[in-house]
């Protein structure tokens, strides 16, 4: 989480991040400089020891430290380390993204391979949080949330604060899913509203940019209605030219089985509706099944190099660059490495 100061790692982003793994050759390069001294100690045979070379063999293990740290804090800087936010702005360009969960109650069902995120509902939150973090990365990208069961809610329209949309979803418990997606009094029909679901998610959009949007559905495809109702839902996006992606989650092979009011009930994922809807809307469907779906690299290989808006109302807060708190240090150890060299 994104938070200011010291006060967790977290509160880095780096422009180059991938400079980081450089910093793993620094311990192989300071052995490489300690064999190659004692190499040289011994092709130059016995040296007569004086107070001047006891005291340099004595500062040598010191010496080659600093090398080490002149070499990592040089790596700091050139991965380009960002915290805190300065006067700047910048406009939020980008793709705009609503995420459609599904919280009905076969998402309760536990097939999911990851003895940590047992539950089909933790399986989607989880990667819907890493989801959040990548886009955090590349920012600009705007995501709303939509959950439904019986009934489609809006948890958080299209918006750039990330730190907010992840705070909400930490705070999402599946077992005990809102009283807004629960039956209405009226509704003669109980299930999983995919379609109301997803109308409710075209509706979310922003009208002002046509072609720059995409919704990302989370589900198992269980509805007990069996009404055929999430057509609704593949006829709205497509009058709307929205594709919707979607990630079937959950056994589509043996079914889990539930106890809802003392009764046992079976549910199993139902790719062919998830299928067609991605089909037929435009999307992809990604078979996660019982495994962790990686919604970053989805997003990373075939979200953002979509064109983007390009205009916009809302502006994002800059981090400010740091690089100086690690290259002035370095800088202050290349001269004392030099002046010892002397």
């Amino acid at each position: 989480m994104l938070t200011h100061g010291w006060n967790t790692l977290d509160a880095i982003r780096w422009a180059r991040p991938e400079v980081l793994l450089l910093l793993l050759f620094v311990p192989l390069l300071l052995i490489w400089r300690w064999k190659e001294r004692r190499y040289r100690q011994q092709r130059q045979g016995p040296i007569t020891v004086t107070p001047a070379t006891l005291k340099i063999e004595k500062q040598w293990p010191a010496w080659l430290v600093a090398e080490g740290m002149l070499w990592g804090l040089l790596l700091l800087a050139l991965a380009g380390p960002r915290w805190g936010t300065g006067e700047d702005r910048a406009v939020a360009v980008g793709r705009d993204l609503i995420i459609v969960l599904d919280v009905s109650r076969s998402m309760q069902a536990e097939d999911m391979a990851d003895p940590q995120q047992r539950t089909r509902w933790q399986a989607a939150r989880q990667a819907t949080l890493e989801l959040l973090e990548t886009v955090q990365q590349r920012g600009g990208h705007r995501i709303g949330i939509v959950l439904f069961a019986a009934r489609p809610t809006l948890l958080a329209p299209l918006t750039t604060d990330y730190d907010f949309l992840r705070s909400l979803l930490l705070e999402l418990d599946g077992e005990y899913p809102p009283v807004e997606v629960r039956p209405a009094p009226q509704d003669t029909v109980s299930g999983t509203r995919i379609g109301r679901a997803l109308a409710a998610a075209v509706q979310t959009h922003d009208s002002r940019y046509p072609g720059y949007q995409d919704i990302l559905l989370l589900s198992d495809g269980d509805d007990p209605g069996e009404d055929e109702e999430w057509r609704e839902g593949i006829r709205v996006a497509r009058a709307a030219n929205i594709p919707v992606h979607t990630v079937g989650l959950g056994d589509p092979h043996t079914p889990a089985t539930l106890v809802l009011g003392g009764t046992f009930v079976q549910t199993r994922l139902h790719e062919s509706i998830l299928r067609t809807i991605a089909e037929e809307t435009g999307g992809y469907y990604i078979p996660a099944q019982r495994q962790h779906p990686h919604l970053g690299d989805f997003f990373r290989q075939y979200l953002e190099p979509l064109p983007s808006r390009v205009v916009t109302d809302e502006e994002l807060p800059v981090l400010s660059e740091r690089y100086h708190w690690c290259l002035l240090p370095a800088l202050a150890l290349c001269c004392l490495i030099w002046l010892r060299a002397r």
